[in-house]
């Protein structure tokens, strides 16, 4: 896999408050993927926990992830997958339930509380986020299925199948037309689910159909029972701004669950 220099350097969001953790037991020689890279607050032990996964359209290996979130409470576990064209695209999403299972495992060994992981990500990195921690399939394959995540951070995420998986697998389907099958999000909605914030920029300036989806599918589960569903259009904000502009609302939504 071809190696990107926002990887290779990562930057130290808040070195004074943070440790860094290179863990080789996953793979963090620089072509060994998935990898996780750990972020622990140095002041003390049972820290609640973020997974992260970073946008890109499974194509783009770059590190993304909102700085705000390295608060010196969080400990935050980034991952990187694999990408297309090298791999094909549903290649991620097994990355991405390798690297949840191996969290839910291992993070108290890093000083985090297993009890309170979320699960999240921007764009591409939130269709990961939400297929692995919907589709029952990845957490049995990955020995989580008996972990419950704290709650689901999805920025403007894709929650059909991923256009990028359909180009992969060869579906009929292009681009923007929709499909709901086994790797849809959308296909795995129940009343069980963690707590879920829906985050989109607003309607004709982020991507096509991407708030109408994640509106869809906050009102779809309200209307199946949950309880705990957020979803937020955020006026003026295009796709890219959506991950900036949702500091606040993620900080609230962590803040909310971690209080109960």
């Amino acid at each position: 896999m071809k190696i990107n220099e926002t990887w290779n350097s990562f930057s130290k969001l808040n070195s004074k408050d943070y440790e860094y953790i290179c863990n080789l037991s996953i793979g963090c020689e620089k072509t060994a993927i998935p990898s996780v890279y750990i972020s622990k607050p140095k002041n003390a032990l049972n820290h609640p926990v973020l997974i992260w996964f970073h946008g890109g359209g499974l194509t783009d290996d770059s590190r993304e992830i909102q700085s705000s979130l390295f608060d010196g409470y969080m400990l935050v576990v980034e991952v990187r997958y694999r990408i297309s064209p090298e791999f094909r695209a549903d290649t991620a999403i097994e990355d991405a339930a390798t690297a949840i299972g191996w969290t839910f495992r291992n993070i108290e060994k890093y000083g985090g509380n297993k009890n309170k992981i979320f699960i999240g990500g921007m764009s591409a990195g939130s269709y990961l986020a939400a297929i692995t921690s919907m589709n029952p399939e990845f957490a049995e394959r990955h020995q989580y299925s008996s972990m419950h995540p704290a709650g689901l951070l999805l920025i403007s995420g894709q929650m059909t199948t991923h256009f990028r998986v359909k180009e992969d697998l060869h579906y009929p389907q292009g681009q923007f037309i929709p499909v709901i099958d086994k790797l849809a999000p959308l296909a795995h909605l129940r009343a069980d689910l963690p707590p879920i914030l829906l985050v989109t920029g607003e309607s004709g300036l982020d991507m096509p159909a991407r708030p109408e989806e994640n509106a869809f599918m906050a009102a779809s589960l309200k209307a199946l029972g949950h309880k705990d569903v957020e979803f937020h259009a955020l006026s003026g904000h295009d796709h890219g701004a959506s991950l900036t502009g949702s500091a606040f609302l993620m900080e609230q939504f962590i803040k909310r669950r971690l209080a109960l």
